[in-house]
């Protein structure tokens, strides 16, 4: 099954699976052997490619022993963008998609997307505001209730990401630093999205959360070389995420689901000291104001 988007078929005369896995660029992510994301250029296009080559049966069985769905290609990933889509989630957008084989250990797939040009992702760009000027502050604020919101529509649409980190969302800046009125953010890296038939189940959701919490308070602080706001983001900015996931007050939402937002900060803990920069029974990765509530 091959899929091109009509307006990009003179761009790809590719009929086969082998051969769109046949093109080359300039390589994005290799992190795994079995899957290779790299950027290229067609027709004065930029473009994206996620290529999948067969993840073998040790890693299926892997994740089937650990009770994990595990991801066989780039179909996952396609229906993920489609479903955003439905659900009006800013997300990448695919120029073609198309997979082959039927053995599930084997089977060789690819996803092309438009490249979003004129984007960042927050993990870089968030720091570089000055929070000084009261315009940078409020934009900040539109930023964090953007991120509750989308949190909350997947969640309570029955979609987790399991890599929901700062470093997946990207802001639009095709019109320079955007007005408050106008964030665009988009979702990336979808390969993992799991689906459920209702609201996701409460450890998927807190896994998302604590993924987000977690690199909003660290990710920047940790490099070597970071030389901006290491406390871009505050308690009350976190507090007002929770008013934008919950819809309601923070003080009510607390109140309200206490213990999700516990398991929350426990699950932060626990990806704290896994970083080499805590030790096992440090809490000082998290803000003093928030390990009242542990």
């Amino acid at each position: 099954m091959i899929f091109v988007r009509n307006e990009f078929k003179p761009l790809f005369p590719e009929t086969l699976v082998a051969d769109f896995l046949k093109i080359e660029g300039e390589t994005v992510k290799h992190v795994v052997e079995d899957r290779h994301t790299f950027r290229f250029e067609r027709g004065g296009r930029l473009f994206y490619m996620k290529a999948h080559f067969g993840v073998g049966w040790k890693e299926i069985t892997k994740n089937l022993i650990t009770l994990k769905a595990p991801v066989l290609g780039a179909r996952n990933e396609w229906q993920a963008i489609r479903a955003f889509e439905r659900l009006g989630v800013p997300t990448m957008t695919i120029a073609a998609y198309g997979e082959s084989g039927i053995n599930p250990a084997h089977r060789k797939s690819f996803l092309i997307t438009d490249a979003l040009e004129q984007t960042e992702d927050l993990e870089q760009w968030l720091p570089t505001l000055d929070l000084h000027r009261p315009e940078d502050v409020k934009l900040k604020r539109e930023i964090i209730r953007k991120l509750g919101a989308i949190a909350r529509v997947l969640h309570q649409r029955g979609f987790n990401h399991r890599d929901f980190y700062l470093c997946h969302f990207r802001l639009d800046l095709s019109h320079g630093k955007p007005d408050p009125d106008s964030v665009k953010l988009y979702v990336m890296d979808l390969h993992r999205v799991q689906q459920h038939r209702r609201q996701v189940p409460r450890r998927w959701a807190i896994k998302d959360l604590a993924a987000l919490l977690y690199s909003a308070l660290h990710s920047c602080r940790h490099d070597p070389g970071y030389s901006g706001n290491p406390s871009v983001v505050t308690v009350a900015d976190l507090l007002r995420f929770v008013a934008a996931y919950s819809s309601q007050p923070w003080p009510q939402a607390l109140k309200q689901d206490c213990d999700l937002w516990t398991r929350v900060l426990r699950r932060v803990l626990r990806l704290c000291r896994r970083d080499r920069h805590h030790s096992d029974n440090s809490r000082d990765c998290l803000p003093p104001a928030l390990t009242r509530f542990l």
